[in-house]
């Protein structure tokens, strides 16, 4: 049977800012309850950690490679932006099966609105956001009033207080549009799917009062890798520091930043809550498939880098997931799942919810979450993935390549511009020592090695792509003659 889906979708909230993945100053009481009452995955990743690849990722069900968004939109004069129009997204399939589709709040990529292209019949777009605003009397940009006092002033730490009250900002304005399209949708016949894009936690953390004071920066633990000097690591990362010039910000100055994210995800938090109780007011709640995540993660300090981008740590990578179904659905409510998770399946995840089959000429690289959701996962030991793979292709500067894998143990990163990466997850969980170079771990590089080339041939990843012309793919692949 077909049920209401309610998709709450933040940009850049780590996995361990949420109470329920073991949180102890942040609170996020809404999300809390929400993973009592559902599975909450303690181990699922982005597809890449770059907003438009991952969003992409998520409406059709495919890894970057195969969805063809490589960058963000707008990047490389966007060169990229139109390549994922030719897939299907996972609304065009539920509404051709009956639903009614609604989208609200940041959606980051190629024809925004237009339903043709991505059959959402109820869209309200950032410029709905700004007409809002207008209407009020407020002039509002948020490049000239958030980003460059925040991310580029003179005393700019990327946090501070936001332009705009807490009834006004976006995200409110987001959770305002997600409760009326839950009332309009209740009253029809056929179930719904609503997608609430959040704008935040994003930089800068301009965050509404009270919100931005919530928390004392003091109580901002130093993380265990902020001590990183880049020792045989990729150039790149510190190159990441002179971009966004973080090198001079002391910790101190980090927990400024901290303690503004972690305000941030409150309100959020309190924004979501509001949308849960207007589904239980229309006695939805028990009947709805709710799901939460997040595109990618953030390095809000951690290897005292900022943003997101041009590396594989967990901070950027490893994300938050939580999925309830209906109450008659599972007996598995308050579980949690540590099979390795993406977010590419959760498309196949929402069209199994909505009881719809799909065919298209690339399968979607995604599985279907409902065995992780129904059975004891000890069950799939042979029947689900042990590893997860992820993919970077740069963004705004530059075109930079990196494949990452890893399993319980390991992590192996790929960088074919640079020397490689291996970190072992037991005793590093904080990746502060590489040892891919080192002779005593020649043998977990090679068996890494040849675990991610047969993973990005399943993908059907192109950059292992075997060919007459092709002989050695950067150091990964070793041909026959060279062996």
């Amino acid at each position: 049977m077909s049920y209401p889906i309610l998709y709450f979708l933040t940009d850049q909230w780590r996995y361990d800012c949420l109470g329920c993945n073991g949180a102890s100053v942040l609170k996020t009481p809404n999300l809390d309850s929400l993973a009592a009452d559902g599975v909450r995955f303690e181990r699922a990743y982005t597809t890449n950690a770059l907003c438009s690849p991952a969003r992409a990722s998520i409406l059709t069900g495919l890894y970057p490679h195969h969805h063809g968004q490589l960058a963000n939109t707008g990047n490389f004069n966007a060169v990229f932006d139109r390549q994922v129009l030719g897939h299907k997204g996972y609304f065009q399939y539920l509404r051709e099966a009956g639903y009614h589709t609604g989208y609200c709040g940041k959606f980051h990529l190629g024809e925004e609105g237009h339903y043709s292209q991505w059959y959402i019949e109820d869209w309200r777009t950032e410029g709905d956001f700004l007409k809002a605003l207008n209407q009020k009397g407020i002039t509002y940009d948020f490049g000239i009033h958030e980003v460059q006092p925040l991310e580029w002033g003179k005393e700019a730490v990327f946090c501070g207080r936001s332009v705009l009250s807490e009834r006004d900002h976006h995200d409110a304005w987001t959770a305002d549009q997600a409760i009326e399209m839950i009332e309009r949708f209740s009253e029809e016949e056929e179930p719904f799917v609503i997608c609430a894009g959040f704008h935040g936690p994003h930089f800068p953390y301009a965050v509404p009062a009270p919100y931005d004071t919530m928390y004392d920066p003091e109580l901002v633990e130093r993380w265990e890798n902020f001590d990183e000097m880049f020792e045989q690591k990729p150039l790149v990362q510190q190159k990441e520091l002179m971009r966004w010039n973080t090198a001079h910000l002391s910790f101190k100055g980090w927990q400024r930043v901290v303690a503004a994210y972690w305000g941030y995800c409150s309100f959020i938090d309190a924004q979501i809550g509001r949308v849960i109780e207007a589904l239980k007011e229309k006695g939805l709640y028990e009947k709805a498939m709710i799901v939460f995540s997040s595109d990618h993660g953030d390095m809000l300090g951690g290897h005292r880098l900022f943003n997101k981008g041009f590396n594989m740590y967990e901070e950027d990578n490893h994300i938050p997931l939580i999925v309830k179904l209906p109450a008659d659905a599972t007996e598995t409510a308050g579980r949690s799942c540590s099979r390795f998770v993406s977010l590419a399946d959760l498309a196949p995840t929402f069209l199994e919810a909505a009881d719809t089959a799909f065919e298209e000429e690339k399968p979607m690289d995604g599985k279907s979450l409902f065995p992780l959701l129904r059975q004891d996962e000890g069950d799939l030991k042979k029947a689900w993935r042990d590893e997860i793979l992820v993919e970077f292709n740069g963004y705004e500067s530059t075109l930079v390549t990196s494949r990452m894998i890893r399993d319980e143990t390991w992590k192996y990163v790929y960088n074919p511009f640079s020397i490689d990466e291996l970190y072992d997850m037991e005793s590093d969980p904080g990746e502060l020592r590489n040892l891919a170079a080192l002779p005593a771990f020649a043998h977990v590089m090679r068996r890494m090695r040849e675990r991610m080339y047969h993973c990005l041939e399943e993908a059907g990843d192109s950059i292992v792509e075997l060919s007459l012309w092709q002989s050695n793919s950067y150091g990964l692949i070793v041909s026959p003659r060279e062996q």
